[in-house]
Formats: C-alpha cells, structure tokens, sequence
C-alpha cells in the first residue's frame, strides 16, 4: 500500500503542510516537513500547531505499523517546545515506546534541517477494535 499517496489523496491537512513520508518500519516512522511561509507565525518561524499536527501524523502512522485493529484515534499528545523552528526542511520521527492491546505509546522527535530538536512529544493512540471512525 502506498500509504504516502493514500494520504495525499484523502486527507487535506496532510496535503496542504506537504508532509512526506521518508521512512516507515514497523514501531518507527520519519517525515519530512517543508519551510513554507503560510505554515508560519510572525518572524518566519513554524506554527507550534503545524509541529504538533505533524508530530501527530508521525505518531498515528507510527501506530499504524503495529495496529491489529480496525482504526485507530490520538488519545493523547503532550509536546515540549525546544526551540523555534525556521530551518527547514524538518523531520519528524516517532519510535513506538510501547505496545497494548488498546494503547500505543509514541516518543517523537521534531528536528530542523541541522538536527537541531525542537520539540519533543509523548502520545497515546487508542487502538480501535470494534467499529471504524466515519462521519457518514
């Protein structure tokens, strides 16, 4: 499955960041993020909720490799931010800490293009096992 251009096609967050998917192993995930001024805030530096919105794509696909249900949803995300982020392209990486039967506990890493780390989250993604999410 081509889990970059499935993202590309169906979700428009995604899209619009520009989020690519450069490594994906089962428990570890890396995305790269581009330095766009409208992803921005005053100054030319990233937007704290385009981190976290990338660190939360990083973390669900992350989960993604280990899910033996049939959905799943960000229980939890709590981010450090380090420093400002104006160096791009970034890379996010979430390596899986541990694995439930219900809860996936994610550390990831939000780096600019000189590896400095500028912030760092802990999630929780809930495995879902009983019914899809949907609107319809």
């Amino acid at each position: 499955m081509d889990i970059q251009r499935l993202l590309e096609d169906n979700d428009k967050v995604y899209k619009y960041i520009g989020i690519k998917l450069l490594e994906q192993k089962e428990g570890y995930v890396k995305l790269q993020i581009p330095y766009k001024e409208e992803l921005c805030r005053r100054g030319g530096v990233l937007n704290g909720g385009i981190i976290m919105t990338a660190m939360d794509f990083a973390g669900g696909l992350a989960t993604l490799t280990v899910n033996d249900g049939i959905d799943q949803v960000t229980q939890e995300l709590k981010t450090n931010f380090l420093e400002p982020m104006y160096k791009g392209p970034f890379t996010v990486e979430a390596n899986i800490i541990r694995k439930g039967r219900t809860a996936v506990v994610v550390e990831i890493k939000f780096k600019d293009n000189e590896g400095k780390i500028g912030a760092i989250g802990l999630g929780t993604w809930y495995i879902i096992r009983d019914r899809l999410i949907t609107t319809k």
